[in-house]
């Protein structure tokens, strides 16, 4: 048998070697714009997340040096820091006086939540700045308990690191400011604000490099400049009903998807009949509740940037991406406020393994870019043609990736956005007509099945509405265990 220690690397590497094995196989638009900024050199400093595409840039610089791929090597940076958040939370995890077994389950439901994963497999802004946040918790949590030398220096040093990878980990920041603040000894609140100027003077650098002078226009559009377009926060119904259903998306994956594997093979039910079994086992032994005790200091501001961020995500219209942190976070709490879980939560875990794996890493990696790349094939080699598409931006992301050039004036918004975003579609009629008149074809992806997700909440049936006045031919079909997706021509009813 292993021993604690030994079960903790055995299994850490088992979820590495998962997530170096089972990349994303249908990148997001944000993932394949990052990586050709990156590949051609351009747009090094995004706002969001300033210093990303730097880390990127220097990480992908070593792997070509062995032939990679710039978005195969930026996937592996997320993976890599995805085991280093891993090993981070075992040592939080050590402190809180969590036992060898303890911790190697917390660490794996972690390591095994549906969101960890798939940001641990994709090339998106969410996972290396969670790893400076924690590790920013980790020094305070030193600060607060054994008042180590430098800890609360090196606690805002990696705090305004997070930010400056990600700016939504403000609310990180925040949280441990008010632990500061509160805490007895203001000298590590003067620490923890001082050395977090880092952030704000690395912003204004940038800035006055990129813009050759500072002003407040000019510092105001490089961080805040999307709230003047079409970046809203806002709460609605919709928001809240979209932020409870991937709250529980950032421990199991729920789907549409699901459904269609399901169609084509009623085999596909056994996983998650045998997930529900072990969830249904957990339920069997309930933990105990206990206090937080000598912890409560880092138990309460924990709980604090949980809610910051579940908020803000909520203001976000449910926002999947700014839930990432989430499990991590509260994993972190359960051995405060909760006692005798180890049976509880293996069961957990075993029906998570199970669950994710099979619905979610395999699936979303064996799924394909085939479509996408087709309608990047058309995009290049038919310049007269129109591409009307389901997600224009990842249309163009690749196309930019593959080309350098991120403007194609052949690739159009589907009726379905030009509907949310208040566009008229008579202007994309007048577009099909006169495109069929001069002989030209018309692809698109826009009338694949539905599947139940946040879009097909928000898009309803626009895009099946709008092409009814036409007639669609299938080019081509990919069949995948997610279901079937294919290319149309667009023609004109006779």
């Amino acid at each position: 048998m292993f021993s604690g220690r030994k079960l903790f690397w055995f299994t850490i590497l088992v979820l590495l070697s998962l997530y170096l094995v089972f990349p994303s196989g249908l990148s997001t638009g944000d993932s394949w714009y990052y990586a050709a900024s990156i590949k051609y050199n351009n747009e090094i400093f995004l706002p969001h997340h300033l210093l990303y595409n730097l880390a990127g840039l220097f990480f992908s610089r070593i792997t070509s040096l062995f032939g990679c791929d710039v978005l195969a090597s930026l996937k592996v940076m997320n993976a890599l820091f995805a085991f280093f958040i891993l090993l981070t939370i075992q040592r939080i995890l050590f402190i809180l006086k969590c036992t060898d077994y303890q911790i190697v389950i917390l660490t794996c439901l972690a390591g095994f939540s549906f969101s960890f994963m798939r940001f641990a497999t994709e090339n998106e802004t969410y996972i290396v700045p969670l790893f400076f946040a924690l590790h920013a918790s980790y020094n305070y949590l030193k600060c607060t308990i054994k008042d180590a030398p430098w800890s609360a220096v090196l606690s805002g040093l990696f705090a305004a690191i997070s930010l400056l990878f990600h700016q939504i980990y403000i609310f990180w920041w925040i949280g441990l400011f008010a632990g500061f603040l509160l805490g007895r000894n203001k000298k590590h609140l003067l620490q923890y604000s001082v050395v977090s100027h880092i952030a704000p003077i690395t912003y204004l650098l940038v800035i006055a490099v990129n813009n050759g002078k500072l002003s407040l226009d000019s510092v105001y559009e490089f961080i805040l400049g999307d709230f003047s377009g079409n970046v809203r926060l806002e709460l609605t119904g919709k928001g809240i009903f979209l932020s409870f259903v991937n709250l529980v998306r950032s421990f199991l994956q729920v789907h549409g998807y699901l459904i269609n594997m399901v169609r084509e093979n009623l085999l596909f039910l056994l996983p998650g009949i045998l997930s529900v079994l072990f969830f249904f086992a957990a339920l069997m032994r309930f933990p105990k509740l206990r206090k937080a005790g000598d912890f409560k200091n880092f138990a309460w501001v924990h709980i604090l940037i949980l809610s910051l961020q579940f908020f803000f995500a909520v203001f976000s219209s449910g926002n999947a991406e700014f839930m990432v942190m989430i499990p991590p976070l509260i994993l972190l709490l359960v051995p405060l406020f909760v006692t005798d879980y180890e049976r509880f939560f293996m069961r957990i875990l075993f029906g998570m393994i199970v669950w994710n794996l099979s619905y979610g890493l395999i699936p979303l990696h064996l799924k394909g870019d085939e479509p996408e790349q087709l309608l990047c094939d058309v995009a290049i080699s038919e310049k007269k043609s129109l591409l009307i598409v389901s997600d224009e931006q990842l249309i163009l992301s690749m196309l930019y990736y593959r080309t350098g050039e991120n403007i194609f004036g052949n690739v159009y918004k589907s009726p379905a956005v030009h509907k949310l975003r208040g566009i008229d579609q008579s202007s994309l009629d007048s577009l099909i007509v006169r495109t069929l008149k001069s002989g030209e074809k018309i692809y698109t992806n826009c009338l694949d099945e539905q599947l139940i997700s946040r879009y097909s909440i928000m898009e309803g049936s626009a895009n099946h509405d709008f092409f009814q006045k036409y007639i669609a031919l299938k080019l081509k079909t990919w069949k995948k265990i997610t279901g079937s997706r294919s290319v149309f021509l667009v023609k004109e009813k006779t």
